[in-house]
């Protein structure tokens, strides 16, 4: 079996346990699970359809025996994957946070960020300035993450 294969039937067999494994129904519990399968951008309530997230399980089974075959199951979780790949990309490219990717807006954006990195101003980023573009943009990340933005760089 190779690693691929390994890898989908682990992230299909653990969306497809997360309602077995659920903990006592506790209202704080159901409020975090009901944020968490509902995804990031839609934080109000959601419904039982929207939780069971049956209708997506359902769409899985392209043979529509009732039954989710292996096959079926790669597919489904090969699908996730690329959706959560598309959605990370999306929030990445949106550089400006207009909810819209705009390849002028990207361009200005980078070419700004080599600006900022090219320390020596020779049009070039050797190691060095890249190195230091590296440690620096993740910091300011990480910090981004945790406080929501609220970081405000030492001097």
């Amino acid at each position: 079996m190779n690693t691929k294969t390994i890898i989908l039937a682990l992230v299909a067999s653990s969306v497809l346990a997360a309602p077995v494994l659920a903990q006592e129904k506790t209202e704080k519990n159901v409020e975090q699970t009901a944020q968490h399968t509902s995804g990031h951008r839609d934080r109000g309530p959601i419904d039982l359809e929207k939780f069971t997230r049956m209708e997506e399980l359902k769409a899985a089974d392209t043979n529509k025996d009732g039954i989710l075959s292996r096959e079926e199951i790669e597919a489904h979780a090969q699908k996730m994957m690329v959706k959560r790949a598309a959605d990370r990309m999306e929030r990445r490219l949106d550089v400006n946070g207009d909810g819209k990717i705009s390849l002028e807006a990207i361009e200005k954006h980078r070419t700004a960020r080599f600006a900022e990195l090219d320390k020596n101003k020779d049009g070039k980023l050797d190691r060095s300035e890249l190195k230091a573009g590296k440690h620096h943009g993740k910091g300011e990340q990480r910090h981004k993450s945790r406080d929501h933005g609220k970081h405000t760089p030492a001097e």
